[in-house]
């Protein structure tokens, strides 16, 4: 029985962790997209987690340079474990037909990272600064 009571504490407890973690991570993360002219939706409609690769590969390459365009640069992320939130963007200002989203990339719990984009075939993504979504 004590057994059951510990693994119950453990599970409640782990869960209080992340729900409490998230929320303090949408609040910076909304804040972070809001200086570059960005609103969303105040909670992630998505996490994941992810490892900036290292060497770079050809993808890598390429995104980099979104965020070096933003005033960003993932070169001393290289090989660092994070996450990966999405938000649904609220104000891009032309209608593409679908939603648009804003990606996140966390290292230790700070913004390092991020784009702007659509999933679909056609789809397209830029960096995070708003002067890229009215060209």
């Amino acid at each position: 029985m004590m057994y059951f009571i510990a693994v119950v504490i453990i599970i409640i407890t782990t869960l209080a962790f992340v729900l409490f973690a998230s929320g303090e991570a949408d609040v910076s993360n909304v804040s972070f997209l809001k200086d570059y002219g960005w609103e969303v939706k105040g909670r992630a409609i998505e996490t994941a987690e992810i490892i900036i690769p290292d060497p770079f590969d050809r993808v890598y390459e390429s995104y980099n340079k979104l965020q070096i365009r933003a005033g960003l640069d993932l070169i001393p992320y290289k090989g660092m474990h994070g996450m990966r939130y999405t938000y649904i963007v609220e104000n891009y200002p032309s209608d593409v037909g679908e939603p648009v989203r804003a990606n996140i990339l966390c290292i230790d719990g700070k913004p390092v990272g991020g784009d702007i984009m659509t999933v679909s075939f056609h789809g397209f993504m830029h960096s995070l600064l708003f002067e890229d979504a009215v060209k």
